[in-house]
């Protein structure tokens, strides 16, 4: 599980490219991305026993954990460094799981009597993961020496959020879309087919299936962060102003 050379994506990316890009990273960081599908099923297999309430909550630490891992990964750091850098932010991406992993996993999990419903669900899910949800890569990849409290982290990871959707806002919507289109429909499908094949049932077919798509999602989400990055210092440096006061870390 040793790192590879991944270097982050540093320029703006279409959707098709940005999935070709999360399929690169997967295949170059296999194990460790298998490793972290591994977490998210048993995620799943804990959420499931559980009642709703604390199932929720347990998808939303899962999603923050997934998410930050994720870019760690991306960013080239080997398995144990990727969860070692989680861990040192722990108490920030607590409270962001609060602030953004909660809010999306209600989006995204509470089954709506109306299908329009559930439609209105999902789309104010994905459109929060694109404001706020961008502060978990960042108090993750912020240099040490940036780190100044608790509150000031959590502030600035905020700020930056905000500034890194507004520099392509519908662009990234479209590809947080296009993840939890890939997952909806792949998951039910890859889950399917391995009920037929050695008899597994659908618990094990399920979790099976998660172990092999939920790293792609959250990889996905790790290569939007910093191509919407590569984006910001663009349009910083096209105003003429300078990147570094760009909200890209």
């Amino acid at each position: 599980m040793a790192a590879m050379a991944v270097a982050p994506v540093d320029k703006p990316l279409p959707l098709g490219e940005v999935l070709a890009e999360t399929t690169r990273v997967y295949r170059a960081r296999l194990w460790p991305a298998l490793g972290l599908g591994a977490v998210a099923a048993l995620g799943f297999v804990v959420a499931g026993r559980l009642p709703d309430g604390l199932a929720i909550v347990v998808l939303a630490l899962l999603f923050t954990a997934g998410y930050a891992f994720g870019s760690r990964l991306a960013a080239g750091d080997a398995f144990g460094q990727a969860w070692a850098q989680v861990g040192r932010r722990a108490a920030v991406l607590l409270v962001l799981t609060l602030v953004v992993s909660v809010p999306f996993s209600l989006g995204v999990f509470i089954r709506a009597a109306d299908p329009l419903a559930g439609l209105v669900f999902i789309l104010f899910a994905v459109s929060w993961l694109v404001f706020l949800g961008f502060s978990i890569p960042i108090s993750v990849c912020q240099p040490e020496e940036e780190r100044a409290g608790l509150v000031h982290e959590l502030a600035e990871a905020l700020r930056r959020s905000i500034g890194l959707a507004r520099a392509e806002f519908l662009h990234a919507v479209g590809v947080v879309a296009a993840l939890l289109v890939i997952y909806g429909i792949l998951g039910p499908f890859l889950a399917a087919a391995l009920v037929g094949f050695a008899e597994n049932s659908v618990e094990v077919a399920f979790t099976l299936s998660q172990l092999v798509l939920a790293p792609f999602f959250f990889l996905g989400l790790a290569v939007l962060y910093f191509e919407q990055c590569a984006r910001a210092r663009l349009a910083a440096l096209d105003s003429g102003r300078d990147p570094r006061d760009s909200p890209a870390p």
